[in-house]
């Protein structure tokens, strides 16, 4: 084969698989409202999605209660009877408590046993966003599945179907429904439905722990699952949260999210007009696929040790790996080992040429890493200093031109290996070593993700053969080997990269693991580049480069905000009555004209301490504001006992403003013990934000007559209470008339919020 046509056939190769692995991922076309009763149409849910997504619904607002009897109201169409649980939700983890009312149906099963299968999804929203993903395509696709449901026959266990309430503010609903109904000790599995994004395939996200049995369900009843071991272990590692956090500590649990178009998630961005209907519909196959599959299934066997999995795009095998993970990593030890004797006995490689390789791949992955920290450090002060504002981290021009970048710098880098210091089959056989070594590595403290490595090491080994023989004018047979053979590379780690983009975007974290993935990605693929480079000579650095640049001025000069990309932001006015102070609080990046009149153009950045838990790590431009009369929240004693050498005190906190949240802080005393509405709250140490050891409550949804708390205090001494309340928007200010927010600014998850503290003594 002439190099030319090599060139163009590796090159074309890799991309068209490339942007394939991508297009690919694709969820289905929305089945139209005509679909027959028994399955899922994308656009009957989607009609209750136009009505529940008008306007923010949080818990504590009027929109919520018209959500909520609209909810009610379409089940009751079904010709069922919902249930409502009234409750206070407490979650420990967040030292978060709220009055909630869940929403649950229950349909019976054939067998006579009280088994149940438990979907999920909340009905709250957020303050700053309607929700239609967050989680009204939840909500939708739990509808449209009772709808499919109830017009087919029973299955052989119970269905319960949980609208929770309650979510955003510390998955409230979850827990009251998990400590207090009945019907929780029913649940054998659970399947929660949610969103972090509007588009995109939903995904398996998270998962229970011994879920071989789930994965084994899931597989044979999706078509085209979306899941992998990897996201479950890097799931459970990361600190994030949903309804599933708290029932899985009640039944064997699935999450299942999507996170395209991440920008809208909690704003007003999350509107029916940017829900992806083509996601809406996978929702709904998963959620009656599942339904129906574990609705026939034993569910007293669904406990089995963890599955190695993954899935790859559409048209191809997917589901549990074969064997297990030792077994894998023995055939890649084997073929490694098989391929280094080769090497010694043919190019005489030795194990001293193979380790300098193998640190020339940390070396080269360390490099790429710190280059790309450079390009998003450089990207984000250009458009913070220089540049108009934009969103740098969700750019994908920007993040094309860093893959370029990238590819040029490292093929760069192994062209001067090449002539200064490798063969190239030990330059070859020390990064493959390397990917063994992750392999390894991996198989003992992620044992989930070892399949990433291990299979295209073991499509590496044959591949580096093929280049033996002839790497400089490859045959049409040993060109088409080496593609084939770059196959489990690509289809594993390209939908990676674009995962790691979607969750995490160029930022000082995103971007430098999104060098370190594609290094390794290379690394499993130098077989083929060491072809490419030798048929293509330098055009391919450069011309890498080349693209690199011609992106990033694209990116450069089309990455602003606008109309159809604002810039998110959330405004507070925090008023101390005890100093007599307040504050303007800004979350922006830096002022603009519209933050500006609020924040002046050379603002201080600090916390609102005192008015959130010291452990929140958000900071915001702060600036004096006119203080204002407002009512600060009351804080009655009702009883105060001495009980040895602590105290206990009784207290009833109210908010004259009828806020729709409240907090207090205890900055002083140990609290020993607490209770909200009669409700044991849990200590300061498993808190996730008060890691100051400081106690603390934050209380959604406070009814008009107030709440009622218990405190139990070390000592006999006095005991100092902070306390806030939080009412959605901002406080009119006498003689000021501020503009309204530019059609290129939107709020952001809490939004724009009025806060009043003071401190009490008892």
């Amino acid at each position: 084969m002439q190099k030319r046509s090599a060139t163009f056939l590796f090159l074309g190769f890799l991309l068209v698989l490339s942007f394939g692995a991508v297009l690919l991922d694709l969820p289905p076309s929305p089945a139209p409202s005509t679909a027959p009763p028994q399955e899922f149409s994308a656009e009957r849910a989607f009609v209750y999605i136009s009505d529940f997504a008008q306007k923010p619904h949080p818990i504590g607002t009027p929109e919520h209660d018209r959500v909520r009897d609209n909810l009610l109201a379409q089940i009751a169409s079904l010709f069922l009877t919902p249930e409502v649980q009234r409750a206070t939700g407490v979650t420990d983890l967040y030292q978060a408590a709220g009055r909630i009312e869940n929403i649950l149906v229950r349909l019976s099963g054939v067998s006579g046993s009280s088994d149940a299968v438990l979907l999920a999804a909340h009905y709250d929203s957020v303050p700053a966003g309607p929700g239609a993903a967050d989680d009204g395509c939840g909500v939708a696709t739990l509808l449209e599945t009772l709808r499919n449901l109830s017009a087919a026959s029973p299955l052989r266990n119970d269905i319960i179907l949980l609208f929770s309430d309650g979510e955003e503010d510390g998955m409230l609903g979850a827990s009251a429904f998990a400590k207090e109904h009945p019907w929780a000790k029913d649940v054998r599995v659970v399947i929660n439905f949610e969103a972090q994004g509007t588009s995109g395939p939903p995904q398996l996200v998270e998962m229970s722990s011994g879920n071989g049995r789930l994965i084994q369900v899931l597989t044979r009843a999706v078509s085209l699952p979306h899941t992998s071991s990897l996201t479950y272990e890097i799931y459970k590692r990361m600190p994030n949260d949903s309804d599933v956090t708290v029932l899985k500590t009640i039944a064997a649990a699935l999450n299942i999210a999507f996170i395209g178009n991440s920008e809208a998630h909690q704003t007003p961005l999350d509107n029916p007009e940017h829900l992806n209907k083509r996601s809406l519909q996978q929702s709904g196959e998963y959620a009656l696929s599942l339904a129906r599959a574990f609705g026939n299934a034993d569910l007293t066997q669904l406990s089995a040790a963890d599955a190695a999995h993954f899935s790859i795009p559409d048209g191809l095998p997917s589901g549990s790996l074969p064997t297990r993970v030792w077994l894998l990593d023995i055939f890649a030890i084997a073929a490694f080992l098989a391929l280094a004797l080769y090497a010694n006995r043919v190019f005489g490689v030795h194990a001293s040429t193979i380790s300098l390789s193998m640190l020339a791949s940390v070396e080269m992955l360390i490099a790429l890493g710190i280059a790309s920290f450079v390009f998003v450090e450089t990207v984000s002060w250009l458009h913070l200093d220089l540049l108009p504002p934009g969103d740098v981290v969700r750019s994908t021009p920007y993040g094309l031109s860093l893959i370029a970048l990238l590819l040029a710098l490292e093929s760069a880098f192994y062209k001067l290996l090449r002539r200064q210091t490798f063969t190239w089959f030990g330059l070859l056989l020390g990064r493959l070593a390397f990917l063994l070594a992750l392999t390894l590595v991996s198989s003992v403290l992620l044992p989930g993700g070892s399949y990433l490595f291990a299979w295209p090491l073991l499509a590496a080994v044959p591949a580096s053969f093929f280049v033996a023989i002839h790497s400089d004018k490859p045959s049409r047979f040993e060109a088409g080997a080496l593609c084939l053979l770059s196959l489990p590379a690509l289809l594993f780690f390209m939908p990676l990269l674009r995962g790691i983009h979607q969750a995490l975007g160029l930022t000082p974290l995103g971007a430098p693991l999104l060098a370190v993935v594609l290094g390794i990605l290379i690394l499993a693929l130098t077989a083929l580049e060491e072809v490419l480079l030798t048929v293509s000579g330098n055009w391919l650095p450069i011309g890498a480069f080349g693209i690199a640049c011609l992106l990033f001025a694209f990116a450069a000069s089309s990455t602003r905000y606008s109309a159809a990309h604002p810039k998110p932001s959330m405004l507070k006015y925090a008023l101390d009555t005890d100093a007599g102070k307040a504050l303007w609080a800004s979350s922006a990046d830096r002022p603009d004209d519209w933050t500006a009149q609020y924040v002046g153009t050379s603002p201080a950045r600090g916390k609102l301490n005192s008015f959130y838990p010291t452990g929140q790590p958000i900071e915001y431009f702060l600036h004096d504001a006119p203080v204002l009369s407002l009512p600060p929240p009351r804080v009655e004693l009702l009883k105060s006992s001495v009980i040895g050498d602590s105290r206990m005190l009784r207290l009833r906190l109210t908010s004259p403003r009828n806020a729709r949240a409240l907090s207090v802080e205890v900055p002083e005393s140990d609290i020993l013990e607490g209770w909200v509405d009669d409700r044991k709250l849990a200590g300061t140490s498993e808190s996730r934000w008060n890691k100051n050891g400081k106690w603390g409550l934050e209380y959604a949804n406070v009814p008009a007559q107030g709440i009622a708390l218990n405190l139990h205090a070390k000592g006999v001494g006095r005991v100092k209470l902070v306390v806030v309340d939080r009412s959605l928007g901002l406080p009119e200010i006498p003689g000021a008339a501020f503009a309204p927010r530019p059609a290129d600014s939107m709020a952001q998850h809490s939004g724009d919020e009025t806060l009043v503290r003071r401190t009490l003594v008892f």
